[in-house]
C-alpha cells in the first residue's frame, strides 16, 4: 500500500471517519514496524516537530488527518523505564487544528472520559495540553491496527474472534458505563487490536455523561450504519447504555459477515414497526451458530426497551458461550408476561403513597409489573443478574449462606439496587414470603427511573446510607 493511499484510508476519529487514529493500519509503508520511520511535514501551525507537555515528544509519522486535526505516531524523548509515570517510547498524539472550537471541546470530552475510565481495554492517556493554540493528547499506541483494517484482509472473521471482541468491548463498556460515560460511536474503526488476540475500545471524542449530560450534544453523533435508531433521529433524551449496545451489535454483525455497514446503508432498517435494524445474521453467514445470532440480534432491536438493559447481562451470555459461567435471566420473561389489567388496577388502587401511585399509573410501567408467588426467588446469591425491585406489596425474605437474615416489607422499598448499579454479583438471596408484587427494572431502566423521579432517587440514597451505617465496622469509620 502506498503512503499516499494509506493517508487517504486512515482518517481522524475526530471527524467521525472510518478509521481509528491511534492505531496504524497493518502494512502501511513507513509504519512503526517497518524500520523506516521518516518525519513528514506537519500541518499544525506553530507546532514544529517537537511537542512539550510534562514530557517531550518528537512527531515521526502522520497516522490520520481530518477537519479537526491530525494524529501522529511519535517518540517520547524523555522516556525513562525507571520512572512509573514515564510514557513509553512509542505513543500516539492527537493534535487539533488551531481554528476549531468544537474540536477542542471534543478533545476535552475524550480526555475526561478516558481519565474516568481507566481499564486495560481502553487506551491509556499519558500526557496532554489543552492550550488553544496547541491542544493535544498523548495516548497509548497500538500498531496492529483496528477491526476496520482487519476486515478487508480476512473477510468473514472466525466466530471465536467475534465472541472475543464482544467480551473485550463489553468489558470496556462496563467500566465506561459505571463512570456514567456513553461512548456513542462504536464501530470497527474504533475497536483496536491489542496485538495479543484481544481488543481495545478507543475514540471517546463524542462521549457524554450517561444521564446527567443528556441533551448536551447539539448534533447527531455516531457513524452511518452503526448508529442506533435514537441517534439517527437525534432523540437525545433516549440515549442510554442501550444505545452503545446497538452499535456494538452492529459492529459484531459487520465483523461476522465481513460487510462494512457504512458502505451498505441499504441493509439497515430503522423504521418504526421493524423488529430488528439488520437482517438475521445467518442470512449473510451460513455457518453462524444460533447462540451468536441470538445474542447479536438481541442488541439490534429497533425499540431500545427490547434490547438488554445492562452490559452485565450480555457479558454473562458471552461468558456462558465461552464456557466461563452462566446467568439466569428468567425475570425478563416473567415481567413480559401479560398480567391482567384489572389485577394491576386493583393493586394501584390499594397503594397509599401518592408518589408510587403516580409512577404506577404511567403506561410505560405496565410491562414492568411482576407478581411473585410464595417462595419464588427474585434473585439468588452469587448470580450476575442486573435487576432492581421496587416493592409494591408483600414481604421479601433476605438470606445469606442459606440463612435468613432479615425480612423486607414496605410500600416503595427498593431492593437489589446496589448490585444493579454497581454490576456486582448478588450478595444475598431474595425470596417472596407470601405473594409479593414489585416493579422490576434492569440497569438502563433503573437509571432512567431514578433520573426522571428525583424523589425516588433520594429514597435510594437514604436507603443506601442506612445500610452502610448499619454495616459491621461502620461505627469505626465515622
Amino acid at each position: 500500500m502506498s503512503s499516499e493511499k494509506a493517508t487517504d484510508t486512515v482518517r481522524s476519529d475526530l471527524t467521525g471517519g472510518d478509521h481509528t487514529v491511534i492505531a496504524e493500519p497493518t502494512g502501511m509503508a513507513g509504519g512503526a514496524n517497518s524500520g523506516s520511520e521518516r518525519p513528514e511535514p506537519l500541518s499544525a501551525p506553530g507546532l514544529g516537530t517537537e511537542l512539550r507537555a510534562r514530557f517531550r515528544y518528537r512527531l515521526i509519522k502522520r497516522l490520520g488527518r481530518g477537519s479537526f486535526g491530525s494524529v501522529f505516531f511519535a517518540r517520547c524523548l524523555d522516556h525513562d523505564p525507571r520512572r512509573d509515570d514515564s510514557p513509553p517510547d512509542r505513543v500516539a498524539i492527537k493534535i487539533l487544528g488551531t481554528s476549531r472550537q468544537n474540536a477542542t471541546e471534543m478533545l476535552r470530552r475524550e480526555l475526561a472520559a478516558m481519565l474516568a475510565t481507566r481499564d486495560r481495554r481502553i487506551p491509556r492517556v499519558y500526557d496532554w495540553s489543552l492550550e488553544e493554540d496547541s491542544a493535544y493528547v498523548v495516548m497509548q499506541y497500538f500498531p496492529a491496527g483496528s477491526l476496520r483494517d482487519l476486515m478487508p484482509m480476512e473477510g468473514q472473521i472466525s466466530e471465536a474472534t467475534v465472541w472475543q471482541m464482544l467480551g473485550d468491548v463489553l468489558g470496556a463498556l462496563e467500566v465506561a458505563h459505571r463512570a456514567s460515560v456513553l461512548h456513542l460511536d462504536i464501530k470497527p474503526a474504533n475497536v483496536l487490536l491489542d496485538g495479543q488476540g484481544g481488543f481495545v475500545l478507543t475514540d471517546f471524542g463524542v462521549s457524554q455523561a450517561s444521564r446527567l449530560a443528556r441533551g448536551l450534544l447539539p448534533f447527531s453523533v455516531g457513524t452511518r450504519g452503526y448508529q442506533a435508531p435514537e441517534q439517527r433521529d437525534e432523540r437525545f433524551d433516549e440515549y442510554d447504555l442501550r444505545t452503545d449496545l446497538w452499535s456494538l451489535g452492529a459492529t459484531a454483525w459487520a465483523l461476522a459477515t465481513g460487510i462494512h455497514l457504512a458502505n451498505r446503508p441499504d441493509l439497515v432498517t430503522l423504521e418504526p414497526g421493524a423488529s430488528f435494524g439488520l437482517p438475521p445474521l445467518s442470512e449473510h453467514r451460513a455457518d453462524c451458530s444460533p447462540e451468536l445470532e441470538d445474542l447479536v440480534m438481541s442488541l439490534l432491536h429497533v425499540d431500545p426497551a427490547e434490547r438488554p438493559g445492562s452490559v452485565g447481562s450480555v457479558l454473562a451470555r458471552v461468558s456462558a458461550a465461552l464456557g466461563d459461567g452462566s446467568s439466569s435471566e428468567l425475570l425478563e420473561a416473567a415481567r413480559r408476561s401479560n398480567l391482567d389489567d384489572d389485577e394491576v388496577e386493583a393493586l394501584i388502587e390499594s397503594l397509599v403513597d401518592p408518589l408510587l401511585i403516580s409512577i404506577c399509573r404511567k403506561q410505560a410501567f405496565r410491562s414492568f409489573f411482576v407478581r411473585f408467588e410464595d417462595g419464588e426467588t427474585l434473585c439468588a446469591e452469587g448470580e450476575g443478574t442486573s435487576y432492581a425491585f421496587l416493592l409494591l406489596r408483600g414481604t421479601v425474605a433476605v438470606s445469606r449462606d442459606d440463612r435468613e437474615i432479615t425480612r423486607a416489607t414496605g410500600e416503595g422499598l427498593i431492593l437489589g439496587d446496589v448490585g444493579t448499579l454497581a454490576g456486582r454479583p448478588r450478595t444475598a438471596t431474595l425470596r417472596a414470603a407470601g405473594e409479593a408484587w414489585a416493579i422490576v427494572l434492569n440497569e438502563a431502566e433503573l437509571e432512567r427511573f431514578l433520573t426522571s423521579n428525583p424523589a425516588m432517587a433520594l429514597r435510594v440514597i437514604r436507603s443506601m446510607a442506612q445500610r452502610l451505617a448499619a454495616a459491621p465496622g461502620a461505627e469505626k469509620g465515622r
